[in-house]
């Protein structure tokens, strides 16, 4: 998923102040790009095309409070992705009469993506007149029982100088900055809002500056895949006074979005894939897993298993595997860190020690941005082995 184009981004005076709310006409110029320290761009949509990319979205087409989303209602033009807030009954970039419903119509975009940890970003101009919820937000599409969810901005239409982050853990609770003053009418300019999630903890910025914080730990919380949502929809939230119908058609405008890698990980759960298994005997274990997901194990001789990890930026990095630890484990089983067919790192993991830990596999390592490098644990001796996660990390 990792993207090779130069980004540019607006400068910071436009970025921060567009004057009567208007679209910001200045020059793109070069900046350097707004992520925490040591993060590598992976994946971007600039939405500098004439159309929505299906290949990287899907289109929200729910319906929920007073709202049924429509993928008409979103389009790419001008260098920015237009969410048309319609009166009811119509939909699209006029907001023309539609059958498909007989509510107001908003709408959103999906990734395709899964990520997980990282810094993501956007850059929005809310709407005007009551009734809408917009919110940049990262999800499993379709997910059921325990999964997180984490709002990097809800901003409610009528209060369009209030926001509220959150970190979601369904079934197990909610982590929230509470509804807060954010200083200045999110619908008046452009500004810029992020969320960085890392291993344990989520950090939420607004304008480069770091809002909220919450520890969210691997061991509590189900650390998921999550599809990042772009959205807005009409609904009671907030006690808002109900949809302006004097303000329709209204839009929400995204500049672009942006997510950010600095360590890279690897899991036998990754729905992009990556990881293999070879020999027989594999099967799901029941031990805990990282993140609250699952692991595999076999005790079969000759079994071995793989992932497939790209660092995001050259430079150095050490390996790390997550050991799941039990009774009948192997004591000395190798974990390998390969560049093709050269050896670059190995160590002996003991899969027989109680309970689970990241295990370093040797030193520093010269890495080089997206080559693909193998982490490779074997049965090379009596008891099981275990597959669950490996990553590196930026030194």
């Amino acid at each position: 998923m990792r993207v090779r184009a130069c980004i540019t981004v607006l400068s910071a005076a436009a970025a921060l102040l567009v004057a009567g709310g208007a679209p910001a006409t200045s020059t793109p110029t070069e900046q350097a790009l707004a992520a925490p320290a040591g993060y590598a761009l992976s994946w971007a949509d600039e939405f500098d095309t004439t159309a929505v990319d299906t290949t990287r979205w899907t289109f929200r087409t729910d319906t929920k409070g007073w709202s049924t989303q429509r993928p008409e209602n979103v389009t790419v033009g001008g260098g920015v992705m237009t969410i048309r807030l319609c009166p009811r009954g119509t939909s699209g970039p006029s907001c023309t009469p539609t059958g498909a419903t007989t509510l107001y119509t908003g709408g959103g975009l999906i990734s395709r993506e899964k990520p997980r940890y990282g810094y993501y970003e956007t850059r929005v101009r809310t709407n005007t007149g009551s009734g809408w919820h917009t919110a940049f937000w990262s999800a499993e599409n379709g997910a059921t029982g325990p999964r997180t969810e984490i709002d990097g901005f809800e901003i409610d239409s009528h209060v369009p100088r209030q926001i509220r982050h959150n970190v979601i853990a369904w079934t197990q609770g909610t982590l929230t900055s509470g509804i807060y003053d954010v200083g200045f009418d999110t619908s008046a300019a452009w500004h810029v809002y992020g969320y960085e999630w890392r291993e344990d903890e989520v950090r939420f910025y607004v304008d480069g500056a770091l809002a909220w914080s919450t520890p969210y730990s691997p061991s509590t919380y189900t650390h998921n895949f999550l599809n990042v949502w772009l959205t807005a929809i009409a609904i009671d939230l907030n006690d808002s006074p109900g949809v302006d119908d004097g303000a329709l058609p209204g839009t929400v405008q995204f500049d672009y979005v942006r997510f950010y890698e600095r360590d890279a990980y690897a899991d036998n759960d990754d729905p992009a894939g990556g990881y293999a298994e070879t020999g027989t005997g594999w099967a799901t274990s029941s031990l805990p897993s990282f993140g609250r997901l699952t692991n595999r194990y076999s005790c079969d001789p000759g079994a071995s298993a793989h992932w497939t990890v790209r660092p995001p930026a050259t430079g150095s990095y050490r390996a790390y595997v997550h050991r799941v630890g039990g009774t009948g484990g192997q004591a000395d089983a190798p974990v390998t860190v390969l560049d093709g067919g050269t050896t670059l790192a190995s160590a002996p993991v003991d899969f027989g020690a109680t309970g689970n830990a990241w295990v370093p596999v040797g030193g520093a390592l010269n890495l080089t941005e997206d080559r693909p490098y193998t982490v490779r644990v074997e049965r090379t001796g009596a008891g099981c082995i275990r597959a669950d996660a490996v990553k590196l990390v930026r030194q």
